[in-house]
């Protein structure tokens, strides 16, 4: 039932501004301190581990040589929310670890051209789904089946198999299609053996070229005539930067290397860094006027001519080697707390391992000497892990404090009433607090309380003295009274005040009987 708008407040309204402040200051204190324990889990913590791991503080590079997305999962080389334990999306990557290449330009470099044989999205495929009538009745090629569902890889890839399994009616048994198999209409073959496919690819021009260098799945051909480097590798050391040295002319043979980054520049030069496994091969080794890609790999993998003997310029990786197998995390913890998909992000930047005859993925990382330490990490800044500790331990010990401060200059400050409402004293005098405060009224009320006989009596004279200054004519002065006394002196119907005064010692004598207190007290 909604209160009578006529009906007095029991508290009267506050001072919004007095309230306002308050309430800030609290809510800051709190914020101040769930911050501080939530920032003990995401920052403190890590930045500790961090200034204590012994991590290197110049990168290395990586290169992925394994991934897999495990249904358990006891690690993952990225998880969503670093409170709990990673579950669902759980990868786990392995990588090498090892010194970096060398960063090579080649000049005077004419019939560039980029052919480029990227991994095929497995999404792409088309899709049969054999449980529905005669969808699989007129199906032909490489298919990769579940529980009738179809995917045609002969579309994307040129397969290497043998169909040496059971045969399967994929109208009758449409079920039973699980795996790869071989279909020619409705009869498909499985296949037991693990076979190869070669993604089709774009011709390789080879016709008046020389120097061939793999840059992820493309590959760049040109017709140059020298290459020089600009650093020096020393195998599982570090390397040394040197004056630009020529290591190779067009008369040594074919070139063939594998870089991290390839440039073209406008003066007819290209520019690589991180180049490694370099290898020569004789001028009329490369098909003309085209090859494919599987061609290609072929060669490259059959190619053991080294451009140095000495593995100081392109050296083979395995002499920059220092550690064949390392788990590899986003960060120290293996996770992030953003929500922001990055992990996702993370797997499909660094997630390539090479299956397939494709690129793996190459990229800096930090790791530490210690050969007992398992895993290698991407991120590594101890210096932004400085300014967000202390930006993360400024801001909200400062603003506690202040807080603080204010609310308890607030509770100096602000006082209650007599009235129950908050008024802020600043400065000025006790009395002057005191009026503000009610005790002014409450002084004006005790000096309208009577509480003595002989204040009675003196308040019965003033009443026959005001009489009299009637009686003659004089106009009695309101203000000099307090009060009116009538309801205390009874007086006679005829206004004799001797049968006043008679009553009145009456009165007395009866109350001096009574065990009434010696002063009453009497509030008008």
């Amino acid at each position: 039932m909604a209160r009578r708008k006529d009906k007095p407040r029991v508290i009267p309204e506050q001072d919004s501004r007095i309230c306002r402040a308050i309430c800030l200051c609290q809510l800051t204190m709190v914020l101040s301190c769930v911050s501080i324990v939530y920032l003990s889990v995401a920052i403190y913590s890590p930045s500790l581990k961090a200034f204590k791991s012994g991590f290197e503080l110049d990168p290395v590079m990586c290169q992925t040589v394994d991934r897999q997305m495990p249904n358990n999962c006891p690690w993952a080389s990225c998880g969503e929310w670093c409170l709990t334990k990673t579950s669902g999306f759980c990868p786990q990557i392995h990588s090498i670890v090892r010194r970096n290449g060398t960063d090579i330009q080649l000049n005077n470099c004419t019939r560039v051209t980029n052919t480029s044989c990227a991994m095929i999205d497995l999404s792409r495929l088309n899709k049969f789904n054999c449980n529905n009538g005669t969808a699989c009745n007129n199906i032909r090629g490489v298919f990769n089946c579940s529980n009738g569902h179809c995917k045609n890889m002969s579309e994307f890839f040129l397969c290497h198999h043998k169909a040496d399994g059971h045969i399967i009616n994929s109208q009758k048994d449409n079920t039973k299609l699980n795996g790869f198999f071989e279909c020619h209409g409705v009869h498909c073959t499985k296949i037991k053996k693990p076979f190869s496919c070669d993604r089709y690819c774009s011709k390789i021009t080879t016709a008046n070229v020389n120097t061939l260098i793999m840059h992820e799945d493309n590959l760049i051909t040109a017709d140059c005539e020298t290459a020089v480097a600009f650093n020096q590798a020393r195998g599982s050391e570090h390397g040394v930067r040197i004056e630009p040295f020529e290591f190779w002319k067009e008369d040594d043979g074919n070139l063939l290397t594998n870089c991290a980054t390839v440039t073209r520049e406008s003066d007819n030069r290209i520019t690589a860094t991180d180049c490694l496994n370099g290898t020569l091969l004789e001028h009329d080794t490369l098909p003309a006027p085209f090859m494919n890609f599987t061609q290609f790999w072929t060669i490259y993998e059959n190619s053991t001519r080294s451009v140095d003997p000495e593995q100081r310029y392109l050296p083979n990786q395995a002499n920059l080697t220092i550690f064949s197998w390392k788990k590899l995390f986003i960060n120290l913890e293996g996770c992030v707390n953003t929500l922001k998909g990055e992990c996702k992000d993370f797997v499909a930047r660094y997630g390539n391992d090479g299956d397939n005859n494709t690129a793996q993925s190459r990229y800096q990382c930090y790791y530490n000497k210690d050969s007992n330490v398992e895993f290698v990490v991407v991120r590594y800044d101890l210096d932004k892990v400085y300014r967000e500790l202390l930006v993360s331990l400024i801001v909200p010990i400062v603003l506690f404090v202040v807080s603080s401060i204010s609310l308890c200059i607030i509770t100096k400050s602000v006082k209650v009433g007599d009235d129950a409402k908050m008024r802020c004293v600043c400065a000025g005098d006790e009395s002057d607090n005191d009026e503000v405060f009610g005790t002014g009224m409450v002084n004006k009320q005790q000096d309208q309380m009577y509480d003595t006989d002989d204040d009675v009596v003196d308040l019965e004279h003033q009443a026959v003295g005001g009489q009299e200054l009637s009686d003659h004519g004089l106009p009695l002065d309101s203000h000099g009274m307090i009060g009116s006394t009538k309801s205390l002196i009874p007086l006679s119907p005829t206004g004799d005040s001797g049968a006043s005064e008679q009553n009145f010692d009456q009165d007395q004598e009866k109350a001096t009987t009574c065990d009434v207190p010696e002063k009453p007290l009497v509030i008008l």
